[in-house]
């Protein structure tokens, strides 16, 4: 349909609506362009344009597009659901949650902003704030079908399957082809042992039209898991090779923007390779605790898909220790030293009045994370990515002990690969094989750097024979935190082929775990391949076989 430049401006509104709410969104978008060229100024142009923009990733422009609709429309609830969406598809969480909250202000019993604020806590693990969030928005409307999956999808993460499933079969019984409320019943079928049935879930999901550039990515990463339940590993890997290509191009010009995590990792190695490990001490004169400061402290660092999860979830079960996952902790100092070689040189020479001012921000955003930090006991930093921050914790925070997670790199690599993450510098970086191997060797190559430089006290926890002597080792872990082994770590919860499950047993974890991956990286030998020697020096080191 040719954009009909006779219609007066409200006349080319109502076409362009009739043409969304039929499904021609081709025919809108030409009239909304049409529309935009010819200087007209309205919200609905600008929204269709900006949705078509971000469907292929040009954020962006699809972001200036939503501004201008919100200063068209302060106030409008539509306006200000826009940028919160584009902004969370942009993989701004923090940017979304404050355009919602702003667009509540104007609207705060309108359920469509409550629930995609929810969306939004849910992907920062702030589950108890999303599910109050939910619940009030389902008291405000008993049938919204977002507030119910939101609640669905937090059981189902809380472990709390037999509620989540529930919830699920509802919202099929009221919207049966619902892409989400597939997926959602794909991702139960899977942690049920189920793996046909959630791939025939997800097959039909695939076969819709109109699937976002989003929703078709996270799809093809559970069918791989589903395919790799039945044993199908080259069909797994095909699949999520396939989702994570549509990632790759999906964000490739954000990712073009800024350092890749890769030239990251090898900046950090090479200049700390040259490093005087004398200037790598404590920084000198540090004063008395800092207001909140937690009387022990820990962090445990690694490789993303390394351990890290079963270890802190096992140590989190101890009465004295609180634990916070991935969460932004040193985010704001890795920026001021860590971003460029001058700022490496001024963490070198920090003194003790500077180094309390930047650990007492630390401890304030561990408060603001909802970390009691003046509970009695050990606080535990979980940060598998930010292996990179060490530098940063051997100023700052000399005493804090250190684990450092450790699996067969050809595990890791392919589960990095295989798994759906929220996006940013080094999840990137899992969207192709060859850069996810990458990311590793410059990780690991920089990490073996840092502890010849830094005075840091570490251990190494080797995945494989952690789940091996489960209780033996969990003891020895926590007397090197200063801890006395407690039974509770044993009582974890442990995930297993995607299923969350309460595990009173040191032989049901390691049985579990065992069925979660162990050695899975053999299946995959011959997709493998284009790597293996990449990797295999980091397997010479850390101890594994060879085949």
């Amino acid at each position: 349909m040719a954009a009909d430049a006779s219609l007066d401006d409200s006349g080319r509104m109502e076409a362009m609506a009739a043409c969304v709410r039929a499904g021609r969104h081709d025919e809108a978008l030409a009239l909304a362009k049409a529309a935009i060229d010819d200087g007209v100024d309205h919200p609905l142009p600008l929204q269709i344009a900006a949705a078509a923009l971000a469907q292929v990733g040009r954020f962006d422009e699809a972001l200036i597009l939503h501004e201008r609709c919100v200063r068209l429309a302060p106030g409008d609830p539509a306006a200000g659901a826009g940028l919160a969406e584009c902004l969370f598809a942009a993989q701004r969480p923090e940017a979304a949650l404050d355009a919602w909250d702003e667009a509540l202000q104007g609207a705060p019993a309108d359920v469509t902003l409550m629930t995609g604020k929810a969306r939004v806590l849910i992907a920062l693990r702030r589950s108890e704030e999303a599910a109050r969030l939910l619940r009030r928005a389902l008291a405000a409307d008993p049938a919204s079908l977002p507030a119910a999956f939101g609640l669905a999808r937090l059981a189902m993460e809380a472990g709390a399957l037999d509620e989540a499933d529930d919830l699920a079969q509802r919202l099929l019984a009221r919207a049966p082809r619902q892409p989400d409320f597939l997926w959602l019943a794909a991702r139960l079928a899977l942690g049920q042992g189920e793996p046909e049935t959630a791939r025939v879930q997800l097959a039909q999901i695939l076969d819709q039209p109109g699937l976002n550039p989003e929703q078709r990515p996270e799809v093809l990463l559970e069918l791989g898991q589903a395919l790799d339940g039945l044993g199908r590993a080259s069909e797994a890997f095909a699949a999520a090779t396939e989702g994570k290509a549509i990632q790759r191009r999906l964000y490739a010009g954000r990712a073009a923007e800024r350092e890749s995590e890769t030239a990251k990792l090898e900046r950090l190695g090479a200049w700390f390779a040259s490093a005087d490990p004398a200037a790598w001490g404590p920084a000198p004169g540090l004063g008395a605790p800092i207001d909140g400061e937690a009387a022990a402290h820990a962090f445990l660092l690694g490789f993303p898909r390394s351990g890290t999860t079963l270890l802190e979830q096992a140590l989190a079960g101890h009465p004295e220790v609180q634990t916070l996952e991935e969460a932004p902790t040193l985010a704001e100092s890795y920026a001021e030293f860590l971003s460029s070689p001058q700022g490496c040189a001024r963490l070198a020479g920090l003194d003790g009045a500077e180094a309390d001012r930047w650990r007492a921000r630390y401890w304030a955003t561990v408060r603001a994370h909802g970390v009691d930090t003046a509970r009695r006991g050990l606080f535990l930093d979980k940060a598998p990515a930010g292996t990179l921050t060490l530098p940063l914790i051997a100023k700052l925070f000399p005493r804090a002990r250190i684990l450092f997670a450790v699996r067969d790199p050809r595990d890791v690599v392919l589960s990095c690969l295989r798994s759906a993450f929220q996006m940013n510098a080094m999840t990137y970086a899992f969207t192709s094989l060859e850069e996810t191997a990458s990311c590793y060797r410059a990780c690991m190559a920089m990490a073996r750097t840092y502890r010849r430089v830094l005075a840091v006290e570490i251990m190494d926890v080797g995945y494989e024979a952690l789940v091996d002597d489960f209780e033996a080792r969990l003891a020895a872990i926590a007397t090197f935190l200063g801890l006395a082994p407690h039974p509770a770590m044993l009582d974890i919860v442990a995930t297993a082929a995607g299923r969350t499950v309460r595990t009173p047993s040191a032989r049901q974890v390691r049985a579990g775990l065992n069925q979660a991956g162990v050695g899975r990286w053999r299946a995959y030998a011959v997709e493998l391949a284009p790597v293996q020697a990449m990797l295999a020096p980091w397997v010479e080191t850390f101890g594994y076989p060879v085949a």
